[in-house]
Order: C-alpha cells, then sequence, then structure tokens
C-alpha cells in the first residue's frame, strides 16, 4: 500500500500545481452547482428518460427512519475507520464512511443527502478535527455528498450489479467522482496546510482512499441490496413515497411501488403531507439538539477562555524567571570588553528554568540570529526559523515590554498543522553588547488539550443525544399516532358499513376520551342508519303513489309548455309589427322632411340651371356669328400685332371670378382721363371692351398697347375670345352649385343596408350636420344667421340614416320654432367618453308646463298637418339605442337641444 500511495504522490507532484489549482477551483465551482441541484430536489430523471424534473417527497416516518439509519451508518463507520491507521498519514478505512454514504443514499434516496452533512461533521469533530476547520469546510460537507448523489442519479432506482448497463453507469461516476472529489478537498484545505502540501499529500491520500471506497462497493451491494429490498426499505418500491414531477405543469411522470415504472395509478389508501409521527418528533429532537449543543458550546467555550488566559500568566511567569535566572549568571561571569563570547551557559539556565516538557524558549541576538535555546531544540529546526520569520513581520512591535503573536507549523510527513503560542520579551544585560529577545512558546495542545478532549467528548455526547433522542421520539411518536392510525381505519370500515370494527385502547387520557367517543358515534351512526333504511322503504311504498300523480302533473305541464309556446310566438310578431310600425314611421318623416325640403330644393336648382341656358345660348350666338371671320383677322395680323393680341387675351381670360362691367360713374371718369392724357383713340369704346374684359387696371404696358393704330380692331377680336371664357365660367360656376344641393340631397337619401337590418358605422357629425344644412340653404339663407363651433375630431359609432333623422327633427322644430328667423348656434365637442352635439335656437322657447311631455309619443304643439308628434319620441329612441342620451333647456330666449353619443376609441374604428 505504501508503494501505492507514493506512486499517486508522484503522478500529481508532476503535475503543475497552477494547473492544480486552477483544477481544484473548478472542482469547488461544479460541485457547489451540483449541490444546488441536489439539495433542492431536483432530479434529472424523468420517468424512462434523463432530464430535469422534481422530486416530491412524502415525509413520513419511512423518511425519518432513513435519516436516522443513515446517521447511524456514517456516524459508527467513519468512527470505526478512523481508528484504523494502515499507513501514517492516511486513515485507509476512512473508505468505510464513504462507501456507508454510497450505500444509504443509493437505499434510501433524498432523507439520507440530508443527514450526511451533519454525520460527516460530527464525525469529524470526535475524530479530533478542530472547530475552525469544520467551519472552513463546510461546503465540503454539502458538496462531498452532492457527487455521491450522482451515482443516485444514474442507478438510484435499480442498483442492481447483475446488470451491465450497472456497471457502465457506475464506471462513468467513478471517473466523474475521483476527478473532482480529491481536488475538491485539495482547495478547501489549502487555507490550513498550503496549497503544495494539500494538493500534493490530501489529494493523492483522497484517491487512494476513494479508490478503495470504489473498488469494495460493488460487491458490497451485491450483497446488501436484496436484504434492503428484502426488508421494503428501498425507496423506489416504497408505495407512494416519492413522485417525480414535470417542471412546467405538476404531472406526474413517475411513482415509487412495487411495479418499478408501471405505476402512474393513484392509490387512494396512500398517506400524502407530513405525517402525525414526523410532526410529533421532529420538534422533540430539535429541542433536545439544541439543549445539548447550547450546553456544551458555553462549557468549551468558558474552557477554551480560561486556557488562554492562564497560558498567558504561565508565558509571563516563565520570561520573568528566566531573566532572573541570566541576570545572576551573567552577574556571576567577569566580562571582557562587555562581551560574553561563551554563551553555552545559557543553554543550562534555559534547561534550568523549563516549566513544561511541551514549552519551548528562544534566546536571539538584536538581528533575530539564535543566541540559545533548549538543548533538546535544534539550532536549526523549523519551529526556530518560523519564529524568526513571524517576528520580522511584527517589525517594531517587538520593541515593546511584551508582546504575544501566535502561528502554526505545518508538516509534510506526517501530515500536521500545530498551532502555536508565543510571547516575546526584551531582555538587557550590561554584560551583554546588544539587546536581545526573549521567546516563550506553548503549544495549543498543551493548554487546550483539554478543550480538544472536550470538543471529542461532546460531539461523542451529542451523536449519542441525537440516536437516543430520535429512538425516543420514534417510539413516542408510534405510541401516539397508533391508536389514531386505527382510528382512520375504523373510520374507514364505517364507510364500507362494518360497525363491529374494534377501536384499540390508549393510556393516554384524551385519546381514551376519544376512542370511547368513537365508540358512541358508531352506534348512533349505525341507529341512524337503521332509521335511515325504514325510511327508504315507506319512500319505496310512497313512490309507487307518487308516479301516477306525476304523470298526471307532467302532462298538465307539458300542456301549460305548449301554450307559452304560443304565447312566445305571438310576442315575437307583435314585436316584428312594431319593429315594423317604427320604420314607417321614421320614412313618414323622412318624406315629410323631404317635403319641406322640395321648394328650396327647386329654387336652389331653377337658378344655376338658368344661367347655364342662357350663357349656353350667348356662346351659341358667339360662335354662329362671330367665330367664323376670326381666322382671317390673325391672319392680316403682322408680328407685332400678333404678340399685343396674345397680351389682352392673356389679360381678359385671367380675370377669374371678377365681375364684369360694373364701374361707376367716377371710376370710369378717371380711366377716360387717363386714356385722353395718352391720346389713345375712342377711349370711350376702349374702356366699354376692356370693362367688358374684366380688364379694370390700366398700367404702362396696356396703355402702350392700346396707343397703336388698330389696337381698337384688335381688343374687338379679343373681346370675342375673352366673352367665350366668361361665358364658360359662369357655366361653371353654376354647375358646381347645383351639384353641392344634388350631393347634400343623395347624402340623406343614401341607405346601405335593409331596413330590418342594424349596422352600426364611424360617423363625423360636422360633416352629416353641414349636409342637411344645405338642403335647408333656400329657406335660411336669408334671415338665419347659422353659427357652427366644431372643436372636435372625433367619431360615433352609430346608424348614419337613423342619426340624421335625429339632427333634421331637431333642426327643423328650432327653424320653426323661430320662424324661420335668428341665430341657429350649432356646435360639436367632445369629453373623455362622449360626443356633445348642441343645437341652440333664439325663439321664444318650450312652455313650461308642457317640458315633460315633449317626449311623449303624439305630443305636438304645430299645426294640423305639420306634424304627429312623433319626431322627438323616436330621435330619443334612436339615441338611446344608440347608448346614447338626448336632454335639453328651455327658457324665453330660446331652446337647446343636447345630445351624447359614445366616442370611438382610438384604434377601434370600423
Amino acid at each position: 500500500m505504501v508503494e501505492i500511495i507514493v506512486w499517486i504522490e508522484l503522478v500529481i507532484s508532476n503535475i503543475p500545481l497552477p494547473i492544480l489549482e486552477v483544477w481544484g477551483r473548478f472542482s469547488f465551482l461544479l460541485g457547489s452547482i451540483i449541490s444546488i441541484f441536489a439539495f433542492t430536489g431536483f432530479t434529472f430523471r424523468n420517468g424512462k428518460t434523463f432530464r430535469i424534473s422534481r422530486e416530491v417527497w412524502n415525509w413520513n416516518l419511512t423518511s425519518f427512519y432513513w435519516f436516522l439509519i443513515t446517521f447511524v451508518t456514517i456516524f459508527l463507520t467513519g468512527y470505526l475507520g478512523s481508528s484504523i491507521v494502515l499507513i501514517p498519514g492516511a486513515q485507509t478505512l476512512e473508505s468505510l464512511k464513504d462507501l456507508s454514504v454510497f450505500l444509504c443514499l443509493n437505499f434510501f434516496g433524498y432523507p439520507a443527502l440530508l443527514a450526511v452533512p451533519f454525520a460527516y461533521g460530527l464525525s469529524d469533530l470526535i475524530e479530533g478535527v478542530p472547530p475552525e476547520f469544520l467551519w472552513d469546510w463546510l461546503p465540503g460537507y454539502f458538496i462531498n455528498p452532492s457527487l455521491f448523489w450522482i451515482s443516485y442519479q444514474m442507478i438510484g432506482k435499480s442498483p442492481d450489479f447483475r446488470k451491465f448497463r450497472i456497471w457502465v453507469y457506475y464506471f462513468l461516476f467513478v471517473l466523474l467522482f475521483l476527478f473532482l472529489e480529491p481536488f475538491l478537498w485539495g482547495y478547501l484545505c489549502s487555507e490550513q496546510f498550503g496549497a503544495e502540501i494539500s494538493y500534493h499529500t490530501v489529494s493523492s491520500a483522497l484517491l487512494f482512499t476513494t479508490g478503495i471506497t470504489w473498488i469494495l462497493a460493488p460487491f458490497v451491494m451485491l450483497v446488501t441490496f436484496p436484504l434492503v429490498r428484502r426488508y421494503g426499505l428501498f425507496w423506489a418500491e416504497v408505495p407512494g413515497q416519492m413522485k417525480e414531477v414535470t417542471l412546467s405543469e405538476p404531472q406526474t411522470i413517475w411513482k415509487s411501488g412495487p411495479k418499478e415504472f408501471d405505476n402512474l395509478q393513484t392509490e387512494s389508501d396512500l398517506r400524502s403531507g407530513i405525517s402525525l409521527q414526523l410532526f410529533i418528533v421532529t420538534p422533540f429532537v430539535c429541542l433536545v439538539l439544541i439543549l445539548v449543543g447550547v450546553t456544551a458550546y458555553i462549557t468549551l467555550k468558558n474552557a477554551e477562555q480560561s486556557a488562554f488566559q492562564m497560558v498567558e500568566v504561565l508565558h509571563r511567569q516563565w520570561s520573568k524567571n528566566i531573566s532572573l535566572s541570566l541576570d545572576r549568571y551573567l552577574s556571576s561571569i567577569p566580562a571582557t570588553n562587555n562581551e560574553i563570547r561563551d554563551i553555552s551557559g545559557f543553554e543550562k539556565v534555559l534547561d534550568d528554568s523549563k516549566v513544561n516538557s511541551q514549552g519551548r524558549v528562544f534566546l536571539l541576538d538584536e538581528q533575530l540570529y539564535p543566541l540559545a535555546s533548549l538543548s533538546s531544540e535544534f539550532r536549526k529546526s523549523r519551529l526556530l526559523e518560523t519564529v524568526r520569520v513571524e517576528l520580522k513581520k511584527l517589525g517594531n512591535d517587538i520593541n515593546t515590554s511584551e508582546k504575544r503573536f501566535s502561528f502554526a507549523v505545518v508538516t509534510k510527513k506526517p501530515l500536521s498543522r500545530d498551532n502555536w503560542n508565543a510571547m516575546v520579551t526584551i531582555y538587557v544585560h550590561p554584560n551583554l553588547k546588544e539587546k536581545t529577545y526573549l521567546i516563550t512558546l506553548f503549544p495549543y495542545s498543551f493548554y487546550l488539550s483539554g478543550v480538544i478532549t472536550g470538543n471529542s467528548e461532546s460531539a461523542m455526547v451529542f451523536a449519542w443525544a441525537i440516536l437516543l433522542s430520535l429512538i425516543l421520539a420514534a417510539v413516542l411518536a408510534e405510541f401516539v399516532t397508533r391508536p389514531v392510525l386505527s382510528f382512520a381505519k375504523a373510520s374507514k370500515s364505517l364507510a364500507r358499513g362494518d360497525w363491529n370494527y374494534p377501536v384499540d385502547e390508549s393510556m393516554i387520557a384524551e385519546l381514551k376520551d376519544l376512542s370511547e367517543a368513537f365508540r358512541f358515534m358508531s352506534s348512533e351512526l349505525k341507529q341512524s342508519f337503521e332509521r335511515v333504511e325504514e325510511s327508504q322503504r315507506l319512500v319505496m311504498e310512497t313512490n309507487s303513489n307518487l308516479e301516477e300523480k306525476i304523470g298526471q302533473r307532467t302532462e298538465a305541464l307539458i300542456e301549460s309548455n305548449r301554450s307559452l309556446v304560443e304565447m312566445i310566438e305571438t310576442k315575437e310578431k307583435i314585436l316584428i309589427d312594431l319593429h315594423n310600425t317604427q320604420t314607417q314611421l321614421l320614412m313618414s318623416e323622412k318624406l315629410a322632411a323631404l317635403g319641406q325640403f322640395a321648394a328650396g330644393i327647386t329654387h336652389e336648382l331653377n337658378t344655376p340651371l338658368g344661367a347655364i341656358t342662357s350663357s349656353v345660348r350667348a356662346m351659341s350666338e358667339i360662335l354662329k356669328n362671330d367665330i367664323t371671320d376670326l381666322p382671317v383677322f390673325l391672319e392680316s395680323l403682322n408680328l407685332s400685332e400678333r404678340e399685343d393680341f396674345r397680351y389682352l387675351l392673356h389679360l381678359s381670360v385671367s380675370f377669374g371670378s371678377r365681375n364684369s362691367g360694373l364701374l361707376n360713374r367716377a371710376e370710369k371718369k378717371e380711366r377716360l382721363g387717363i386714356l385722353n392724357s395718352h391720346q389713345i383713340e375712342n377711349p370711350e369704346e376702349i374702356i366699354e371692351d376692356l370693362t367688358s374684359l374684366g380688364i379694370l387696371q390700366l398700367d404702362e404696358p396696356l396703355l402702350k398697347v392700346l396707343k397703336k393704330p388698330r389696337s381698337g380692331i384688335i381688343l374687338q377680336n379679343v373681346l370675342i375670345l375673352g366673352g367665350l371664357y366668361r361665358l364658360v365660367y359662369v357655366v361653371q360656376t353654376a354647375t358646381e352649385k347645383a351639384s353641392h344641393v344634388i350631393n347634400a340631397l343623395k347624402h340623406y337619401l343614401h341607405t346601405d343596408r335593409l331596413e330590418t337590418e342594424t349596422k352600426f358605422q364611424n360617423v363625423h357629425i360636422p360633416t352629416e350636420i353641414d349636409s342637411i344644412l344645405t338642403l335647408y340653404q333656400a329657406k335660411i339663407k336669408n334671415d338665419v344667421e347659422i353659427i357652427k363651433f366644431y372643436s372636435t375630431s372625433d367619431y360615433c359609432l352609430v346608424e348614419r340614416d337613423k342619426l340624421n333623422q335625429v339632427w333634421i327633427n331637431i333642426i327643423n322644430n328650432a327653424l320653426q320654432a323661430m320662424d324661420y328667423r335668428g341665430k341657429l348656434i350649432i356646435s360639436v365637442t367632445s369629453d373623455t367618453n362622449s360626443v356633445i352635439t348642441s343645437i341652440q335656437d333664439s325663439g321664444k322657447g318650450i312652455a313650461p308646463e308642457i317640458r315633460d311631455k315633449i317626449f311623449l309619443p303624439f305630443f305636438t304643439t304645430k299645426k294640423h298637418g305639420e306634424g304627429i308628434g312623433l319626431g322627438l319620441d323616436i330621435c330619443k329612441q334612436i339615441v338611446e339605442k344608440m347608448k346614447g342620451r338626448i336632454e335639453f333647456s328651455s327658457d324665453d330666449h330660446g331652446t337647446e337641444f343636447r345630445v351624447y353619443l359614445p366616442k370611438v376609441v382610438e384604434g377601434e374604428r370600423v
């Protein structure tokens, strides 16, 4: 075995230390990630495939037993392995503890994983590991079992090494474990022992011990696995103990049970949740552990403080005794030139003043070179060199009267780390040339041996306390829960009709009262069921008499149902008739409005049509009488005259909408004076022709043309073409006016649906009102002032045709109320939810006594033949159907109607 571990150390030492340090840090990082997955209940299994899911365990007394067995097994095997040392510095039988972790984790699953970190720490504390080391190694106590958890993921459902597939998974797991775990502990131990010793010695020893573990594991598993299955302790075969669920939804993929992968069915007899046994056990065990742990911690902490105080006093007394002894010795020796050359007597003085075999003392000169030490101490010992290094680190602090410091000395073979408590004092004597330093040292093991032993014994007591409290708690839980389980079984028997199932007695008064109450309840239920059976018999007899009555009642109900159906059909017909009547009334109102529009529309169309007729007649005369001579005239013009003709023609066709022939006498006299001042012939004829062409400004270029001899003839021919253009302009203007009236009428009459349909659409209210006002133009253009305020561009989702009928009724009522004279103010605004349309007239208002009646059907104040009183009633129905409302206010100065309609939200237009 020595040769094997030496070979392993040789192989590891040939790997560069920086590479080992990087690999150790990587092992720590990867192990931390794996431990997070392991301890949070994740699994890489999902049914028969490998993928991430979660384990959901049933925390009952079985889980508690698995935790207890794992804890005890690791504790015992760790204690046994640490007591057998095969090779100095390497406890080979430590592999027993790792072997028990491997077996328990694969046999008992997640509860065993939770027990491992606590068992590891307690086992190391019993073996004598300092408590401060446990804190530094705490991550390792969680990462190490997480690496074993990998084997649980690979072979945990069937760790049967009689199968070749299990050997393949096992081999892969061992390779991964050996590549990670030894170097993980090398990284964790580097703080205490240094990187070189940790990676070369500790990692090598772990490779050796874990190698023994993985050689033994398959054979031990072959022996123990059948026994675990026989006693029903294998986690994968305990019904309902664990299930694997997906992460996306709580869907069960696999449940533990006798049939390994074919048990997705639900077992009604399985209990779920935390059992009463575990609920009783857990607080009891926690209380015992807290009491024992706190007591041990306070006791050991006080002992440690007392030991530190004792060693401080011992340092001071020993240094004082040595100084007195040196004074006597140096005073008895005559000095030559104030220098003592023979210092061999110093060692005798130090040996005589020795107070303990474990204590050490050094006398150093001012340059920290050794002058003397105990005769048993080598001059160049590792301890002396470490003391000199620590003193150099302290610097000027050693020049005080006394200075205490601590340090550690690490040895590779055998692997150890000794902590020392030291105190340095300055010793000065006249016979010495320079001051010297007196250093006294005590190892921690000297004055903390009792504390260290106490730590180990406290850990042992703690372990026994855990074990006994677990056993006692389990017995107590079983004693309490057995009657409760008996009640549960008896309840199920009652549900099946078994009234004589026995209920176990209990020594606990409360449970005894519960059993008596249960038996009383069983008796009462039995009597109640007997009474129910008797009632059922009577009900059956009564049912035979009721069947005939029920038949008769059923026939009556069928007849009533038939009558109800006929009533519903009649009501539907009435509703259809009402709808048709309303449609006809709307059409009547629409036709009545068209009758009122007819005269105005006729006048609005006759005026432009007359202008078109007269203009066409004049154009025909011009084309017939004058246009035929125009080509001959144009051929007679020279180049300059043609330019003058083109110039005048351009002026005549550029007059736009200017009126011709509208000069007053003063303007005409002013222009004649201008022509006479420029000596232009026939000025009056020239003025008439220019006015007919619409040329009213006499600028310099025009006067220059008019001075020419043939300007009058040219102007007359230009008048022919200019007249034609002017007549065309008249026709165009008249056509546009007629088209505007026709479009407004078409917009009012247009409908794109059947009368029985209801079609809502986005409507811009100002556009609809402007079209309706166009139809009233003939009646309102002279005596009615229309004032419009359109301050919104929002749309409403309404029925356009019906809404236009509302505007016509309201506007028509307003005009009639004003007798077609006054102001009509129309405003369209909006608020958060509605578009608000206001129509206000300047009439005499509505009398107060009839304001409550204006929306009643057939109520009217108009003369006979002007209306039937359905206008405002229909308007109100239309607006309310469109989820709006109509309001009004009236006084002696007029009436205002306001219509609120829902506004189309941005992005919802249809």
